[in-house]
């Protein structure tokens, strides 16, 4: 019985600290708060989850795993969240398939886990690590395809600035409530797809 009572008082602060994190934000959002919303002592809460960002990481776990399983599924398990950088090689027509499954993939997994997906995408350590990702996976797309060395300083300033708009314009597009999941997916396959456009630039004429 002792044990359910826990899973129980667990579900209950997990619950409380997603009203927490939506109310609020995550920077803005307090321990103290979320036990309060759960109907505990802070002490107590403490037991369970060392601090907000490990409360946070059971919460989007659904929609991590969602999203990671598309990426390694595309890419035949050689990219993955679990994993720096990229092994695999694609073509530009064949990275752009790739995008439109991603996109598609994505906003069913939005649609199904939104609420974890908005708080995924909430400013966190979690947002700085996906960003680094995304950093190394650009980094490697970037070296291969123009054959330059992926420890190039310029190559790694280029391929943060990706990762970073990225990231954040996917966040943006997630925003917009009032957009249909069909409207959604077209956007996102778009704004994806966009960025293939730095595979077709002269970076020769630059001589990174």
């Amino acid at each position: 019985m002792a044990q359910v009572l826990k899973e129980e008082s667990r579900e209950m602060i997990l619950d409380a600290a997603k009203d927490e994190f939506m109310e609020n934000g995550f920077k803005e959002s307090s321990m103290r708060r979320i036990a309060q919303k759960s109907k505990m002592t802070v002490g107590n809460l403490y037991r369970y989850f060392k601090n907000k960002e490990d409360i946070l990481a059971v919460i989007v776990a659904p929609a991590y795993r969602a999203i990671n399983k598309m990426v390694s599924d595309l890419t035949d398990n050689a990219v993955s969240f679990e994993r720096e950088g990229f092994n695999f090689d694609a073509s530009k027509e064949e990275l752009s398939v790739m995008m439109d499954k991603l996109s598609d993939g994505m906003i069913d997994a939005y649609v199904k886990h939104k609420m974890e997906f908005n708080i995924l995408m909430m400013n966190s350590k979690l947002n700085d690590n996906i960003v680094d990702w995304f950093k190394g996976l650009i980094t490697g797309l970037i070296a291969k395809h123009y054959d330059v060395k992926e420890d190039d300083k310029n190559v790694n300033i280029i391929a943060k600035g990706y990762a970073i708009a990225i990231f954040h314009g996917i966040r943006e597009i997630l925003k917009i409530s009032d957009m249909d999941t069909e409207s959604l997916k077209r956007i996102t396959k778009i704004y994806l797809n966009s960025y293939l456009s730095m595979l077709d630039f002269n970076i020769d004429r630059y001589a990174i």
